[in-house]
This record gives structure tokens, sequence and C-alpha cells, in this order.
């Protein structure tokens, strides 16, 4: 997925116009951006060494909650992005949680519609796309870090969610970038 300019640069406005703590979902509700969206334009900031973020884990946030399920999603939302598409089992997200992945799968549901696998598997594609369109790292580079078994289950992988394999994914991308120039 590709950001427009004007998206990264509505993130940064809001960033620099907050007068008071900033927090994740003050941004959200100022850019109007979903949570994948915003968390994915951070990162590129991040990595564009554009903004430098630092975290503030209060003692007790249950109180911003209006249930213990909502939490624990909060919760597994800031490990998918810590994560970034390196780990892609439920379970591993559970047993970080020190809960069942069965009852993972019921909160997060229950909470945001969507499975952990989905939810998951976005991410990684999210990130992969990334990697793929705005570094110069080869697929082989790209497998390693995200930590896939080997290159075939990449290319199937990515083939399986985004139609098309991630070599002509990369050389579409590129073309399309000459081509607005």
């Amino acid at each position: 997925m590709e950001y427009k300019q004007s998206e990264k640069q509505a993130v940064l406005d809001a960033i620099k116009n907050c007068s008071s703590s900033l927090s994740f979902d003050n941004l959200k509700a100022t850019t109007g951006l979903g949570f994948m969206e915003l968390s994915t334009l951070i990162g590129l900031l991040v990595k564009e060494n554009r903004i430098l973020v630092r975290f503030n884990h209060a003692k007790d946030k249950s109180y911003l909650y209006k249930s213990s399920g909502e939490a624990l999603y909060a919760r597994f939302k800031d490990l998918l992005f810590l994560h970034r598409g390196k780990e892609r089992k439920v379970a591993f997200y559970a047993s970080e949680l020190c809960i069942s992945p069965k009852y993972l799968t019921a909160v997060v549901k229950e909470c945001s519609g969507k499975t952990p696998t989905e939810w998951i598997n976005e991410t990684a594609i999210w990130e992969i796309e990334y990697m793929l369109c705005h570094t110069q790292s080869s697929i082989k580079e790209i497998v390693n870090e995200l930590k896939f078994p080997n290159l075939s289950f990449f290319g199937k992988y990515f083939k399986a969610h985004k139609g098309m394999s991630p070599k002509y994914y990369r050389t579409a991308y590129l073309n399309t970038q000459l081509s607005s120039l």
C-alpha cells in the first residue's frame, strides 16, 4: 500500500500541532486514519528519520478501556506494531499475553471484527510492501529479516495475499513511480 506525501504530512502536522501530551488515539482522531494505516505511516516516518518515537507506558492503563477484552485487544495491537510481520503465529502473541490462542481469537474477533490471523497477515503484508517499495533490500534479505523459512514460502505467502510475486510487485511499483515523474 502506497501512502501519499499528503498523508505523511497530515501525521507530521498533527504531531507538531499537539499542544498537550500526544497519544495514538489523538492522532487517529486528528488524521482520520485507521489503526493500521496510522501505524504504518508512523513506521515510515521513523524509518525516514523524520520523527523519533518515545513510548510512555502508564503503569495502569486499564481505566482507559471499557472492558478487560478491549485492554487485551490494545495490548495485542501493540505487540503487532512491535513485531511488524516478523512473528506470524497466533500462538506467539497469545503466549506473550499469557492467554490461550483460542481466547485471544475470541477477544480480538469481538473487539475488531477480524481474527488475529487476519491482523497478523495484514501487518506482515504491509511491512513486506514497504520493504519492497521503499528499501534497496533484496528479496532474500527481506525473507531473512522477516523470518520466513525460505524464499519459496515467502513468494507463495505474498502471492496468496497480493496476487503477484514480490519481484513483480516491486517492478510494478517502480514503474508507476517512474511514470509519475
